[in-house]
């Protein structure tokens, strides 16, 4: 029942515009411009350049083979000299110093003191 009623809407619409007939035809016309064409003086000097540039040749001698060095091994390291038997000599009768000895009075009062923080802790 709507469709009909859009159809009957909408017929004398479309009769409207397909009896309009076309008043005029739009046409477009390309006109040369009646002054000449401004060149571009600096594209022309750049095209004359091109045109004119010519590359130097290469110097002889100047190839990847003259820029490479040739290549030398490095020579082998050499064995320093040891006397084991001098070094552990003299290691053993070194004289031994130990630096801040702790007796066995410090360590107990370390322990002692350990013990009263965890007893005060708990």
């Amino acid at each position: 029942m709507i469709a009909s009623r859009f159809v009957r809407l909408a017929a004398p619409i479309s009769r409207v515009v397909a009896a309009r007939p076309a008043a005029f035809m739009a046409v477009r016309s390309f006109t040369a411009p009646s002054a000449p064409l401004m060149q571009d003086i600096l594209k022309d000097l750049y095209i004359k350049e091109l045109k004119g540039y010519k590359p130097a040749p290469e110097a002889k001698g100047t190839d990847a083979s003259s820029q490479v060095k040739e290549f030398k091994a490095p020579a082998a390291p050499t064995t320093p000299a040891v006397d084991a038997a001098a070094d552990l000599a003299a290691w053993e009768t070194a004289n031994v110093e130990i630096a801040d000895a702790v007796s066995e009075d410090a360590v107990e009062d370390e322990e002692e003191e350990e013990e009263e923080v965890e007893e005060h802790h708990h």
